[in-house]
């Protein structure tokens, strides 16, 4: 995992080169590297073309799991003050979805590659009351007006069936280093998930006092924000908020209307501006 995750502009030789070089010096382990006396150190400058030896550790407290890197100047045997990094994991499937993040620290993260296309997650609802079908009506419509303003998206259907193979669901507090692992998953760039906090489409009955007469009066309401997130660092890029109200007075031909088909026309009218919005930040 270290050979394929590390970068920063450095070469690496073979693990075979590298322990021929150190049997010539006298040294059989990378452990021998934190004991050095001072005629190792003198010979260590004799391995040529190497500038660092990267030296990990993996030890265990109780459950959890210490990943040291150290580097160590191959001229003097010397450690770098500011090539050093050391953290704790509960796991070791924790430790290989931030090891990257390790080693960037000390400067050997890879670098990211752009992949030109993005993925629509989960919106998180968060208005009581809201209808079962809202999260899937808000990405559906979304989708389609990302697409036709010509972003490139991960199909919602795949994103869904990945996440779901590997076991992510819970997406409300999710840390930088989850949501760099969705991105490697989904191979994209930038991550959109929306958050509605309110949502209502309120039918009341209102006496005409001309016509004496009742008639339904409806208002709709919804609000929220949509985050992009950068799938390279897992950091929040643009935070979208958005906010309609619609009275349905001034909307023809609802005689035959459901509730769901308020519930879409509300969500149609706030779309736009939000896909817009969204299209600005995911295409830089």
């Amino acid at each position: 995992m270290l050979e394929a995750s590390v970068d920063g502009g450095y070469e690496l030789i073979s693990r075979s080169a590298l322990k021929a070089m150190m049997t010539e010096i006298g040294l059989t382990t990378s452990s021998d590297l934190m004991n050095l006396n001072s005629s190792q150190k003198a010979r260590l400058g004799e391995v040529k073309t190497v500038k660092y030896l990267l030296v990990p550790t993996v030890s265990k407290f109780g459950s959890r799991i210490n990943l040291a890197l150290i580097m160590v100047d191959a001229s003097t045997g010397s450690i770098d003050p500011d090539k050093k990094a050391s953290e704790t994991f509960n796991s070791l499937d924790e430790l290989a979805d931030k090891l990257k993040d390790t080693l960037a620290e000390i400067g050997l993260g890879t670098v990211a590659k752009k992949r030109g296309k993005s993925a629509i997650l989960t919106p998180l609802i968060k208005a009581p009351h809201a209808p079962g079908y809202l999260a899937e009506e808000f990405n559906t419509l979304l989708e389609a007006a990302l697409l036709n303003s010509g972003a490139k998206l991960q199909n919602l259907q795949s994103v869904a069936r990945i996440l779901r193979k590997n076991n992510i669901d819970e997406l409300n507090e999710a840390e930088p280093a989850m949501f760099r692992r969705i991105g490697e998953l989904l191979r994209v760039d930038y991550l959109v998930q929306a958050s509605i906090t309110r949502f209502s489409c309120i039918h009341k009955k209102v006496y005409i006092e001309v016509t004496r007469r009742y008639s339904i009066s409806t208002i709709g309401n919804i609000e929220g924000n949509v985050r992009i997130i950068s799938a390279q660092t897992g950091d929040l890029v643009n935070s979208i908020p958005f906010r309609l109200k619609v009275d349905f007075a001034d909307v023809d031909d609802k005689d035959d209307w459901t509730p769901r088909d308020y519930d879409k026309y509300l969500v149609d009218k706030v779309i736009p501006a939000v896909g817009g919005a969204v299209l600005k930040t995911i295409s830089k």
